[in-house]
């Protein structure tokens, strides 16, 4: 039976919501360097979400649901390429989705998300959404790269400083890995060196999250080396990524679920 929620009809769906964990991956359309597709983020979120479902099913039920292609993107506008919400109109957005899950009968919601201008955002609708919505729900959020970090640098394939980046090696290398069509393999070849010491990369801020104007525009749109991408790294990384995408699942599906 599919994992996507598209894929279902209203009765399947009814009869499956109140034992699944419906996943609803968020993204964003937005510039990724002058060499990869702007529907990267969407791109990468979906393929790890569908596929740990597909692997989660063995102990679970998980129903993906369409994914949000459009997230909080306006540090990218100088760049062009950019579709963005403002930050309230993607948090309402993402709640009444939300919401509407709720409605149709899961009790389990995991927000899965594929752009780091969206983190905090998420976190809030699952806040709120049982506490200030009070749908009878658990919610849970969290960026995918988070749930394989520990697990991508204990294999030796990237250091954590380096994932994601933005348009960097690790995204670059999974999308030469599912759609090499999205690359532009000429400007890969010719992208400027990023300097660290322009956009705050040499500066140790562990714990905190810096936001500053302007330094967008003072580099090249991509904070890491996107020529040291390859398509084996991207299955590598892939792998693992659903591993721990999917293990959250089955771990996730132990909760016992709202009270009410």
């Amino acid at each position: 039976m599919t994992v996507l929620f598209e894929e279902m009809t209203r009765e399947q769906i009814l009869r499956i919501a109140p034992e699944a964990i419906a996943v609803l991956p968020t993204a964003a359309t937005e510039q990724h360097g002058p060499h990869l597709a702007v529907g990267t983020d969407t791109l990468l979120c979906t393929t790890v979400a569908r596929r740990a479902a597909e692997a989660a099913a063995d102990q679970v039920p998980v129903v993906v649901a369409p994914p949000m292609a459009f997230g909080s993107s306006y540090h990218h506008n100088p760049f062009g390429g950019v579709l963005t919400l403002t930050s309230s109109t993607f948090i309402n957005a993402v709640a009444e989705v939300v919401a509407g899950l709720s409605r149709s009968g899961f009790r389990k919601v995991a927000i899965f998300n594929g752009h780091g201008g969206n983190a905090d955002h998420v976190g809030v609708v699952s806040r709120d959404a049982v506490n200030e919505m009070g749908l009878p729900i658990v919610a849970a959020s969290c960026s995918y790269w988070d749930l394989c970090r520990d697990a991508l640098v204990a294999a030796d394939l990237l250091p954590a400083s380096r994932i994601p980046g933005h348009a960097g090696q690790y995204e670059t290398s999974m999308v030469m890995a599912l759609r090499p069509d999205w690359i532009d393999e000429t400007a890969r070849q010719q992208v400027d060196d990023v300097s660290a010491d322009d956009i705050g990369l040499n500066i140790d801020l562990t714990g905190a999250v810096a936001q500053s104007y302007g330094v967008w525009q003072k580099g090249p749109g991509h904070t890491d080396d996107p020529k040291q991408a390859t398509p084996e790294l991207g299955n590598a990384l892939l792998e693992i990524t659903v591993a721990e995408a999917a293990r959250f699942l089955r771990e996730f599906s132990r909760h016992p679920g709202p009270s009410k």
